[in-house]
């Protein structure tokens, strides 16, 4: 018994070791492994994507992370409320940069680096991010491939191709997992009516999809991997210890809230407005209106249904109507794949008509634009 014992120790631990290794490296060059403890304080993070630079037609230059910024994000982890929050500021926002006058919020990270880029999203937010992580174009792919895909529905035809940039994106609708290469074309495809706010608002339904991928238990076994895959694409200037309290908070499972940064069309670009992002940052960065009470009627709910489910949503129209919401049919191609209620916004509406209805709520840039709240209408609607 004694040998069999032994025997199962020494098979657990060398597939311990074999779990482990990939995390070697990263841990060797940053010096940093998951702090049990996790963050003390609250933490603001800047993380954008780096475009491709190129030297000739087609030739990639060395990866320097000075492309004009792609996604931009905004990150707030608070361990208090063991909560990540991500706020999407699109790309087409104006700013005033000094030294440079306006240009649009993107053009920081070639112009200045991620110096730039902290003073850019700081004018646009009101909020100065204290660290930056800049990635590469590699980074999704890689990170994609290495936790074996990431599930999502892809709700419309998506085909382009840039041959300059090797990019080719076809992807037919549908629910399934996507590859790397299919996530990448997914999370940067913009030829829509929405263009770059659509491309956002795809963005944070992937990265929803992304984290419970992620903490699943196959997403765990893989995590190490995942993490070696990565690490070459990424600079940054978060310490060794924020780098394991950051680790740490990740094993907690920390809620996530994705926002975008509220506004509208207008201007060549996106103009932002500024009452709604006052109280988005009041609620989530500073952590002030923790709850208030809320009046549904009046307000206007985009009623989001699929082929098939008209009768359905009819039935949740009534229901929706009978609260004292206006009402907003939004048809899709596709149904959604579950029932939800969406809030760009403090999330006290969404918690309100969620609980109205019996059926959960998230905060989210998700929700359909011009609409104070959105409900997703799956199958598993109650009736």
């Amino acid at each position: 018994m004694r040998r069999l014992f032994l025997a199962l120790l020494l098979l657990f631990l060398v597939a311990l070791a074999f779990w482990a290794y990939p995390l070697l490296g990263p841990a060797v060059r940053h010096g940093a492994l998951p702090a049990p403890e996790g963050l003390k304080e609250p933490l603001t993070i800047l993380v954008y994507g780096s475009s491709p630079e190129y030297v000739g037609y087609h030739k990639r230059a060395k990866e320097r992370f000075r492309g004009l910024a792609d996604t931009i994000l905004l990150v707030r982890l608070d361990p208090k409320a063991n909560r990540v929050v991500v706020l999407s500021v699109p790309r087409d926002v104006w700013v005033n940069l000094p030294g440079y006058g306006w240009r649009k919020v993107n053009a920081a990270s070639p112009l200045g680096g991620p110096a730039l880029m902290k003073e850019a999203v700081a004018r646009v937010v009101g909020v100065r991010p204290e660290r930056y992580v800049v990635v590469s174009l590699e980074a999704l792919r890689a990170l994609v491939d290495a936790i074996g895909g990431v599930r999502v529905c892809v709700e419309r035809p998506m085909r382009y191709r840039d041959t300059a940039a090797g990019l080719v994106i076809d992807l037919k609708p549908g629910c399934r997992v996507l590859s790397g290469e299919e996530a990448e074309g997914y999370v940067r495809f913009r030829k829509d009516a929405l263009g770059d706010i659509g491309r956002i608002q795809r963005q944070q339904a992937f990265f929803h999809a992304l984290k419970e991928k992620l903490l699943s238990p196959a997403g765990l076994l893989r995590l190490p991997r995942a993490v070696a895959a990565v690490e070459p694409y990424v600079e940054t200037d978060l310490t060794r210890e924020e780098k394991g309290a950051l680790l740490g908070l990740a094993m907690k499972r920390p809620e996530l809230v994705s926002l975008l940064l509220p506004g509208r069309f207008g201007g060549g670009g996106w103009e932002v407005d500024q009452k709604a992002l006052k109280t988005l940052v009041e609620r989530y960065f500073l952590g002030e209106g923790t709850g208030e009470e809320v009046s549904l009627k009046g307000l206007r709910v985009a009623l989001v249904y699929g082929p098939g489910q008209e009768a359905l949503a009819r039935r949740a129209e009534e229901r929706l109507a009978a609260l004292g919401l206006k009402v907003l049919p939004h048809p899709k191609d596709l149904p959604p794949g579950r029932t939800e209620v969406l809030e760009n916004g403090p999330g006290f509406a969404a918690e309100a008509l969620g609980k109205a209805l019996g059926v959960p709520y998230r905060v989210s840039g998700e929700a359909v634009l011009g609409a104070d709240l959105t409900l997703r209408l799956g199958g598993d609607f109650p009736l």
